[in-house]
């Protein structure tokens, strides 16, 4: 399965900074640690990462300078502060710069996590705001359901993955091997039908009888998804 966010990490302690990798991989999101304030400014103006979490005293460029900076070349990527500046000053500074969150040092990684949740929930609602439907469809990405027709239809994880990419690349021939690696984190073939399997599950759960199927099969090529089958 995708990861849930692509997480840039900015952290000067490298104990810190592997326990924080260690603890947001389990949960499932992609992290990229990197350690001093230069570095880290080129990583998030040429990634795409769903959340940046940014120490503020770096070595080179602090955390201020470097959201400033980012909000000057219009990058809207969320920020959350994870600094030991913990006074008022500093986290007003912080927000008024164009930070989206703030945790001081000493922190708790639930708390962290439970942020880091907040920032995944608006981006699904953003996400389903974004995503041209078919017609007579309602999206529903915090329940992961889809309603068909007035009909809810809760979808598994992997249905979920495979019907996002679907949509958001909609009439575009999608190969095997590409959704392998987007819905399942597979870079090599497994030499399953598993693919097929969900697919087939899929059109089971939302094609209309009598009715085409929004996902056409092109033999020895892949899956399109076609809006207004």
């Amino acid at each position: 399965m995708r990861p849930l966010m692509d997480v840039l990490l900015v952290e000067d302690d490298p104990e810190l900074a592997r326990l924080l990798v260690t603890e947001l991989a389990a949960d499932g999101h992609r992290v990229h640690p990197e350690h001093d304030g230069q570095g880290a400014l080129a990583a998030a103006l040429g990634g795409p990462w769903q959340v940046i979490i940014l120490d503020v005293a770096l070595p080179r460029l602090t955390g201020f300078e470097i959201v400033q900076q980012l909000r000057a070349a219009a990058s809207e990527i969320p920020v959350i502060f994870l600094s030991a500046l913990g006074d008022v000053p500093s986290r007003v500074k912080g927000l008024l710069l164009g930070g989206d969150d703030y945790l001081t040092k000493p922190f708790s990684m639930d708390e962290l996590k439970a942020r880091l949740r907040v920032v995944e929930r608006q981006q699904a609602r953003n996400r389903a705001r974004d995503v041209p439907l078919p017609q007579g469809w309602e999206w529903k990405p915090l329940l992961r359901e889809v309603i068909v027709e007035g009909a809810r239809i809760p979808l598994q994880p992997r249905e979920w993955s495979l019907l996002e990419l679907f949509l958001r690349h909609e009439g575009e021939v999608l190969s095997k091997s590409f959704l392998l690696d987007r819905a399942w984190g597979i870079r090599f073939d497994p030499g399953t039908n598993v693919v097929d399997a969900v697919i087939y599950r899929l059109r089971h759960k939302l094609d209309r009888p009598g009715r085409p199927s929004h996902i056409e099969t092109l033999r020895g090529r892949g899956y399109v998804f076609r809006r207004n089958a």
